[in-house]
């Protein structure tokens, strides 16, 4: 006797994912993710379509441009530093240094790459609480900005916890 719900599990591609992370999920980001998973795969889907036939599999035989690559990685990097301890272990800030150090040297895009190696080298990652990354990685993509003539983000601890932790303003962030 299958409910409508369990059916609905079954033939969702996000069930694995959604299983796997649990129901004791206390961060913010856990509150929306089927729905921002569902829009994201909806993203993905008709961007599919648009750059090419897909292949076996659904894969289109166009990989992501830098613009792509590079929107998603400081969406990542922002959001690991959000919910980087407050008061990291020893080995916390180690695997946070390396992280940051092997993504200088493995970034998909070369010429990005070695200039954030060169960045990382003047002013090595600040891991040694939460605020000091979260502020380092801002100050960080402000670099990258600014010889992009894009605008610069604030990089106020408040600021980048409104953008990246938990938002005052929730339906702002359901638009």
């Amino acid at each position: 006797m299958g409910s409508d719900s369990s059916d609905n599990i079954k033939n969702d591609p996000l069930a694995p994912f959604l299983k796997s992370i649990g129901e004791d999920c206390d961060r913010p980001a856990c509150d929306d993710t089927k729905s921002a998973l569902t829009a994201a795969l909806g993203r993905v889907n008709a961007a599919k379509k648009k750059k090419g036939e897909k292949q076996p599999g659904g894969y289109t035989a166009c990989p992501p441009g830098k613009d792509e690559i590079g929107v998603s990685t400081w969406t990542l990097l922002h959001s690991m530093a959000a919910w980087y301890p407050k008061q990291p272990s020893d080995q916390d800030k180690e695997f946070m240094t390396n992280f940051v150090k092997s993504l200088a040297r493995f970034y998909p895009c070369t010429w990005c790459a070695t200039d954030f190696q060169k960045n990382v080298d003047l002013s090595p990652p600040r891991a040694d609480t939460r605020e000091d990354l979260c502020i380092w990685f801002c100050e960080q993509h402000n670099l990258v900005n600014k010889k992009l003539g894009k605008p610069l983000f604030d990089c106020t601890i408040n600021k980048l916890d409104e953008r990246w932790k938990k938002s005052s303003d929730p339906k702002k962030c359901q638009e």
